[in-house]
C-alpha cells in the first residue's frame, strides 16, 4: 500500500505520520464501550488492532499506507481502503459499523 517509486527524485514519505494517524485513530475508540485497541507490527509496519471485548472474531487489523499523495487507512488482511487518514471520525465510524454489521 506504499507509494510506487518512479523515475527521478521522489520526495521522502514521512513515516512518523503513519504512527501519528494510527495513534489518533486508536484514541477515537477510547470512549467506545466494548472495544479496545492494541498496536502491533506486521512486516515492519505498525498496525492497529481494533478488538471487540465480547466477540473476539470481530477483531480487525488496520494499517495506514501512503497512496496517491496522501495517507489512507486500510484493512491489513484484505488491503481494502477505509478512508483517508485525515478523516479520523469517519474512519472510526466505518470500522465500528463494519465490525457490528458483519461480525468482523
Amino acid at each position: 500500500m506504499e507509494a510506487k517509486i518512479g523515475h527521478g527524485p521522489q520526495p521522502p514519505i514521512p513515516q512518523r505520520d503513519r504512527v501519528t494517524f494510527l495513534v489518533r485513530l486508536s484514541e477515537m475508540f477510547g470512549p467506545v464501550v466494548g472495544l479496545m485497541t492494541a498496536f502491533a507490527v506486521i512486516d515492519g509496519f505498525m498496525v492497529l488492532n481494533v478488538i471487540s471485548q465480547n466477540h473476539a472474531e470481530r477483531t480487525v487489523t488496520v494499517g495506514c499506507g501512503y497512496r496517491d499523495g496522501r495517507w489512507w487507512f486500510h484493512y491489513v488482511h484484505t488491503n481494502e481502503l477505509i478512508r483517508p487518514a485525515d478523516e479520523l471520525t469517519v474512519a472510526a465510524h466505518h470500522i465500528r459499523t463494519r465490525m457490528e454489521r458483519t461480525g468482523r
